[in-house]
């Protein structure tokens, strides 16, 4: 019998890749996505027999019904209107917990996490991943908590800094050569279908590390960018003392100490610097970071 899956916030890149690799499956679950506005599903989902599309909001716990579903992934979203990340955080886990424990049916639980969530200090905007995984870590019969590693894609803006003259490559990322793990959407998507679908039971909470097949650095960003654009790039390596500035033209100036301290827990004497070795429970996808710009630079 087909399983049926809840999805929110659906919107998530997470979420979308998640859904596409489920309906892809020959497993063909029954896909419920929660989205606060639902006219921006795909078209390629919509018009897929398996999918619902429905009205939900997190931070409110409006529209979180998850009565008949068998699984659910929940991908806590950041909010930049303002809102304390913590108490942002708090509200919309327990929603989803109420709404948990409302349904009765969910025997699974896929909180989608981090990489440093199991710190409750020194990782910025992350905490909203610790205090998610704090909240919901028992919220259901089994709990999976997947902390991946940061998006490759996540470098697609280097597609519009390569257009200056010299062609430039900025990277919050110091020193060049400080490797983190990284990991493709695709192969987010993947795991977080496989967990869901798999039928071995896990002991709760499971938590597993999701990070690509090797680990990169701000020079092989540089050195993919190269192969896929044909360009020579330089690095514009954005000091520790000017991270600030950096993320001021990018976020909303509440929580821009908060980017900085993320980003900084993961440089050399970070929070979580040194917690990026392989395990018993990593998961290793297959798409280098190189195939993950090109075909982003393709879609251009």
């Amino acid at each position: 019998m087909a399983l049926n899956i809840s999805i929110v916030p659906a919107s998530t890149k997470a979420g979308k890749e998640t859904i596409a690799a489920l309906l892809n499956s020959p497993s063909k679950p029954f896909i419920h996505a929660i989205y606060r506005d639902p006219s921006k599903a795909p078209a390629e989902f919509t018009t897929h027999s398996n999918f619902k599309a429905t009205t939900g909001d997190v931070s409110t716990g409006t529209g979180l019904d998850f009565t008949g579903s068998d699984a659910v992934f929940y991908v806590p979203p950041p909010t930049y209107d303002g809102t304390d990340l913590g108490e942002f955080a708090t509200q919309a886990a327990n929603n989803v917990k109420k709404a948990l424990q409302d349904a009765t049916t969910v025997n699974k639980l896929l909180l989608f996490s981090s990489m440093g969530a199991q710190y409750d200090h020194g990782i910025g905007i992350l905490r909203i991943n610790h205090i998610s995984d704090t909240i919901l870590k028992d919220a259901v019969p089994e709990v999976l908590i997947v902390k991946p590693g940061y998006f490759q894609e996540n470098w697609v803006h280097a597609f519009q800094t390569i257009q200056a003259d010299p062609p430039l490559l900025y990277s919050p990322l110091t020193p060049v050569d400080h490797k983190i793990p990284m990991v493709s959407l695709v192969d987010v998507g993947e795991a977080c279908a496989q967990a869901l679908l798999d039928e071995d039971k896990k002991t709760s909470p499971h938590f597993f590390d999701l990070y690509g097949p090797q680990h990169y650095s701000a020079t092989d960003v540089q050195l993919a960018v190269e192969e896929v654009t044909g360009k020579k790039v330089e690095i514009a390596a954005v000091p520790k003392d000017q991270l600030a500035g950096f993320f001021a033209e990018q976020v909303p100036a509440a929580y821009v100490q908060d980017f900085v301290e993320m980003t900084t827990s993961a440089l050399p004497g970070g929070t979580m610097a040194g917690d990026f070795g392989d395990h018993e429970h990593t998961v290793k996808g297959k798409v280098e970071l190189v195939d993950a710009l090109r075909k982003l630079y393709s879609a251009q």
